[in-house]
């Protein structure tokens, strides 16, 4: 590009000093002078031209991230025509799970996978070893790699991916903003890409047409500049319980079939007995089933997966059996008909040899009595 200004400026400035150059002996004062004075000015208009077409470009690459329909049109003609060449983000704009974020503009898409239907691990968490906690998810996943801009920092790129998304109603569940340590096994966890020290993740929730959009985004960069960013779309056909609440009736109906019920909303902090704030909903789907049947008591059942010693399990599922029963306490349901218990990792429904299977393990059951 400062090739191409470079050449038009000097054939401006040319035409309107060639006569004053020309019958100039070489090494005249005055001609030397004179090409100094082109020279500098050739260089001042550059100089400039680069810098607006800079800001331009940084103002449009926001706008373009945010959704703007005009931006989007350009972005999917140029992706139609020259990414073949590897030479532009191919992302498809106008339909599927995709549409719901654009690449930001000059990334590299580097590889795009799409199932119609499969489970997936959502990154929720990083625990004391450096290992991801997860959330298993079911339904259609969209996965995305791009190679980063050049001159892009990490924390412009993810700002504007979240802002873009927020801009939606997007929700925020977990981030990490700046990881200097990062997770070990994400790529096993779930596919994601991620090397270096400086690292930004966030993962969270929106509505998209009929369901929930799980979006995760990670975006890095090494030392020598070079950096990728992932993104990970799972789209569910059920609005999601965090979101709209879970009807009461289909929490009585599981009871009645299976007499139990795994409360799949309520999530904790890494090896406490915390809840987090997007347990309200399903807390409070618990206490409206509990009022419309004022004779059902219910056992409130802890489970942890295998790490750690037995002894600490048994307390930590104990204590997070408690933490919920006060729960629904506050929401004015009787302690009596609550009682909590603590079953550490004694009875797995999943394997504790993989991540996806220990997510499963960590839980809350309520079991009609």
């Amino acid at each position: 590009m400062a090739i191409r200004i470079f050449n038009h400026h000097a054939r401006i400035i040319a035409a309107s000093t060639a006569l004053a150059i020309i019958g100039m002996a070489p090494g005249h004062a005055s001609a030397q002078g004179l090409f100094g004075q082109i020279t500098k000015r050739v260089k001042q208009a550059v100089q400039s031209e680069v810098t607006n077409k800079a800001e331009k470009e940084t103002r449009k690459a926001t706008r373009c991230v945010l959704g703007e329909a005009d931006c989007a049109a350009q972005q999917h003609q140029r992706n139609n025509n020259g990414s073949a060449n590897g030479n532009t983000a191919s992302s498809d704009l106008t339909a599927g799970p995709s549409a719901l974020i654009s690449p930001y503009p000059g990334s590299v898409e580097q590889s795009r996978e799409y199932q119609d239907y499969t489970d997936y691990a959502r990154v929720i968490g990083m625990d004391r070893s450096r290992h991801a906690e997860t959330q298993v998810l079911e339904g259609a996943l969209t996965r995305l790699l791009y190679n980063n801009p050049k001159g892009r920092s990490t924390l412009e790129l993810i700002r504007n991916y979240r802002n873009a998304l927020e801009a939606r109603g997007f929700k925020v569940d977990y981030e990490v903003p700046n990881a200097k340590s990062w997770i070990l096994n994400i790529r096993e966890a779930n596919g994601m890409i991620a090397y270096g020290t400086d690292v930004r993740y966030f993962t969270g929730k929106l509505r998209y047409n009929d369901g929930t959009a799980y979006v995760s985004i990670l975006v890095y960069r090494e030392a020598s500049g070079f950096g990728r960013t992932n993104i990970h779309i799972l789209q569910t056909n059920e609005m999601d319980a965090g979101m709209v609440g879970v009807d009461p009736s289909a929490m009585a109906a599981e009871l009645e079939r299976s007499g139990e019920v795994n409360l799949k909303g309520v999530f904790f902090d890494t090896g406490r007995a915390t809840l987090r704030p997007e347990s309200s909903a399903e807390l409070d789907t618990v206490a409206s089933l509990m009022a419309s049947q004022p004779q059902l008591t219910m056992k409130i059942v802890g489970h942890t997966d295998s790490t750690g010693s037995m002894a600490n399990n048994q307390a930590l599922s104990l204590r997070r059996a408690v933490a919920v029963r006060d729960a629904l306490i506050a929401r004015g349901v009787d302690g009596q008909r609550l009682h909590a218990i603590g079953m550490g990792s004694r009875d797995p429904i999943a394997s504790n040899a993989t991540d996806e299977g220990r997510a499963q393990n960590r839980r809350v059951m309520l079991v009609r009595q």
